[in-house]
């Protein structure tokens, strides 16, 4: 099955709403991730708290949209308050609140798909692909390495699996857990935590596999890298 995120969202705009669903609808038919949502100009009238995602015009009309996150945060603890805006500068304000992500009306795509790589950093350890018309998932960990030919995505795993689907690198970089791959060129993303070292011209992997390094990318494979071995 695909993932599902169950999304609240509130907003005393009609028009932002539309536009907000609108948005989530687009990622859903992009994507394996699927957006049930729910739309709300009054958050007097939602009758339970209970969703994955709540995101939230902080400016709502005669009430402050941080008063209403911590109303979600008392009624459903486990949930995702995702500030909504026009006004940049209020994005300080909601320091003060447990808020998991800030996107801007203006930058609702990039904004939501940023959060939407954060949301399964955090909340998953599995690699959704479609095999045969179906959603399987595959641990990041049992990853070594993408290889990617046009729209074509191969996997390649430690249990010697080959596995592959159609899908682009935009879209596998969207997914990917943050500073777990380097990308030695435009067709290979190698799992960090299978590389034995990194050269200027090579990424050589702990199975003896060695990916070349195209020349414009060697400082940043080296960089990436090296925030690897910080973060994790």
């Amino acid at each position: 099955m695909p993932m599902r995120i169950k999304t609240i969202v509130i907003d005393d705009d009609t028009y932002d709403l539309n536009k907000i669903q609108n948005m989530l609808n687009k990622i859903s038919s992009e994507t394996v991730y699927q957006f049930t949502v729910s739309l709300y100009s009054d958050p007097d009238s939602i009758p339970v708290y209970s969703a994955d995602w709540y995101i939230v015009d902080i400016d709502l009309n005669g009430r402050s949209g941080f008063d209403l996150a911590n109303v979600i945060k008392e009624n459903d603890p486990s949930a995702k308050i995702i500030f909504c805006t026009n006004h940049d500068d209020l994005v300080y304000q909601s320091f003060e609140t447990d808020v998991f992500y800030f996107i801007r009306k203006d930058k609702l795509y990039d904004d939501l798909m940023n959060c939407i790589k954060k949301y399964i950093r955090i909340s998953a350890v599995n690699y959704a692909f479609r095999k045969n018309g179906e959603v399987k998932y595959l641990s990041w960990d049992h990853i070594i390495r993408f290889e990617i030919s046009k729209n074509d995505l191969f996997i390649y795993t430690k249990d010697s699996e080959e596995l592959s689907e159609r899908k682009t690198l935009k879209q596998l970089l969207q997914e990917i857990p943050e500073h777990s791959f380097l990308q030695p060129s435009s067709h290979d993303l190698v799992n960090c935590s299978y590389v034995q070292s990194v050269r200027n011209d090579a990424v050589i992997l702990k199975n003896g596999t060695v990916i070349p390094v195209v020349r414009d990318r060697s400082k940043e494979v080296k960089k990436a890298y090296l925030q690897y071995l910080t973060w994790r």
